[in-house]
């Protein structure tokens, strides 16, 4: 018996390589999102903010943003132009996170994660809902009536690029 009948192998077309790289890179997109989020070691770098009416602002990522560090987490938007309250042109509020809440969706793929902040300027709540490779909606309300949509990635903190102002208060 000759060695033929030993490498028989099966017939791979291109299409299948990609569509199983392209699985593979979503997983570990996925996994790496959650990791950020269950270990609560994140920050989401805001392209835009959005007003309760609805109208929607594009902003300089590295003054506006949501940072989570395990049982704190600091609230920021700022602009370029002006000082502010905080030295970049908005308000800075750092406080102690009071209840968090990620539920993933493995069908989907996503995440849906809640939680609570106690400032020094009042009390918030954060309602994100990401996707698996990272892109992130957080609606923020607190204790005034109103509500600020932060939109945009989160990036693992020791990766952020942000630029945090002083707390004033």
């Amino acid at each position: 018996m000759g060695l033929g009948g030993l490498f028989i192998t099966p017939a791979v077309s291109g299409q299948d390589i990609g569509k199983t790289r392209k699985d593979s890179t979503e997983a570990k997109k996925y996994e790496s999102t959650r990791e950020m989020l269950d270990n609560k070691d994140f920050v989401l770098e805001a392209d835009y903010l959005e007003n309760k009416s609805g109208n929607r602002f594009p902003v300089s990522s590295m003054l506006n943003f949501i940072s989570v560090d395990s049982t704190s987490s600091i609230l920021q938007i700022g602009r370029n132009t002006g000082m502010g309250y905080n030295g970049v042109g908005g308000i800075t509020a750092e406080g102690e996170i009071t209840r968090y809440k990620l539920q993933p969706d493995a069908n989907r793929k996503s995440f849906y994660v809640s939680f609570s902040v106690m400032t020094s300027i009042g009390a918030y709540d954060i309602n994100m809902s990401v996707t698996n490779d990272g892109y992130a909606s957080a609606t923020l309300t607190g204790t005034r009536s109103g509500q600020l949509t932060y939109t945009g990635y989160l990036v693992p903190t020791e990766d952020s690029r942000v630029y945090k102002g002083y707390n004033t208060y």
